[in-house]
Parts: structure tokens; sequence; C-alpha cells
């Protein structure tokens, strides 16, 4: 990694603020909490357990926390032109696009952290609401893909805000948070381009044009790649 990329990193810790991500952390917690408590009745069958499992993933996890938490820590963030062009490390003459792009992998490495620990809990509270004799075992492949996904979900939401940010501003990054949960909650050619629809895709919900989960998962690297090319030719050398 190259001193413009890691200067980059420490500059986006720094204006977080560990105080502001152990916030959002503990938010995020309580969100699936009370989530948690709502969906908790026990269930009889390990179906059922299933069921709440996906929905505490696919609603309250991938559904809700993480859009909103990554549009959180880009606004926290900035990443906007003119912010980047008056950043000191720019300004003695540092490369903005390392700098920027530093800032970002960030703000998706706290996202897609927090993201997990929270599917991790999903899963666990969803087998712990099964009768007994009926709990969802946490398997080794369970975990392994709420981690993928949460990693793909968090590079795409990150680079689609920081994106929209760079050349539309706050207004952008709004556009595209309503734009992801009013089109990417359908299944036709218009909830293609967002990773709302990905995410359902992969846990179970009816994908895009009827894609298979393996080709949601490319495209949703396909949106971070495209995002993230798209805010790096943005931002000045």
């Amino acid at each position: 990694m190259n001193a413009h990329f890691l200067q980059g990193l420490r500059d986006a810790r720094s204006t977080l603020g560990s105080v502001w991500a152990l916030a959002a952390a503990i938010a995020s917690l309580l969100v699936l909490a009370v989530a948690g408590v709502l969906e908790g009745q026990v269930v009889a069958t390990t179906e059922a357990a299933r069921g709440a499992q996906l929905r505490l993933l696919g609603g309250v996890v991938f559904g809700l926390v993480l859009p909103l938490l990554a549009f959180g820590v880009s606004g926290r963030l900035g990443g906007g032109v003119r912010a980047l062009m008056l950043a000191s490390w720019a300004r003695y003459g540092g490369n903005r696009q390392g700098y920027a792009l530093g800032q970002q992998a960030l703000a998706a490495l706290l996202t897609a952290g927090i993201a997990t620990v929270l599917a991790l809990l999903a899963l666990g509270l969803g087998s712990a609401m099964a009768a007994p004799g009926r709990e969802v075992p946490l398997s080794f492949a369970n975990v392994l893909a709420v981690v993928w996904v949460s990693a793909l979900g968090s590079l795409a939401y990150v680079a689609a805000f920081a994106a929209a940010q760079a050349y539309w501003g706050n207004a952008g990054r709004v556009a595209v948070l309503i734009g992801d949960w009013v089109f990417g909650t359908g299944a036709s050619l218009l909830a293609l381009p967002w990773p709302r629809a990905h995410l359902g895709a992969l846990l179970g919900a009816r994908a895009p044009m009827g894609l298979e989960p393996r080709i949601s998962a490319l495209c949703l690297v396909a949106i971070a790649l495209i995002t993230t090319v798209a805010y790096a030719r943005r931002v000045p050398r």
C-alpha cells in the first residue's frame, strides 16, 4: 500500500472517531435486539426457525442496518471533491485519489465489521428462538456465507454512496438510498443496479430478472467496482 492510501486510512479513522464508531455499533445492536424481541416467540419447527433467521438477516441486518450504516459512515467521512481538495495531505502534494480510496476503504471495513457481527448474532437469535431440539446449528458454511455477504454488501453500498456524493453531493447520497429502497425491493430490470436486490437474492428472495445467486454475487462485485472507478475518476490527482 502506498503512503497516500495509508494516510487516507489514518485520517478517516480520526474523522470517524472511536466514539462515533462505537455509537453506530451500539445503535445497530439495539435495532437487532428490538427486532429479536419482536420475533421472540418460540418456534416449533426447524423451518420456522430458519424463517426467523432469514427475516432478521434480510429484513433487519442487510435490509435496514447495512444501508443506513453505510449511509451514515459516508456522510461522516464526507468524500466530496471540495473536501478532498482542502485536505491537508492533498494540499501538500499528496495524491488525492490514493488518499480518497484509503478513506473509503476504512468506511467499508467498519461497515463490514459491524454488519458481520450483527449477521452472526442474527443467526444465533434465530436458532435460539427454536423449541428445544429444533435449533438450527451454526454451521461453518452459514458463518462463511454471512461473512462474505456482509463484505460484498458493504463494499457495494459504501462505493455507491461515495460515488454519488462525489458527483452530486449529499443529495446524491440521499437519492441512492431512496432508489435502493424503492427499486431494490423488486425483481424487474429496474432492480438490477441496486445492492438491496442482490443481497436479497443471496438470502433466498426473488432475484432481479431471475438471476442465479452466484450471478447476483457477481453483480454486487460489479456495482462496487464500477462505482469505485467512477469515484476515483471524479477525484483530481
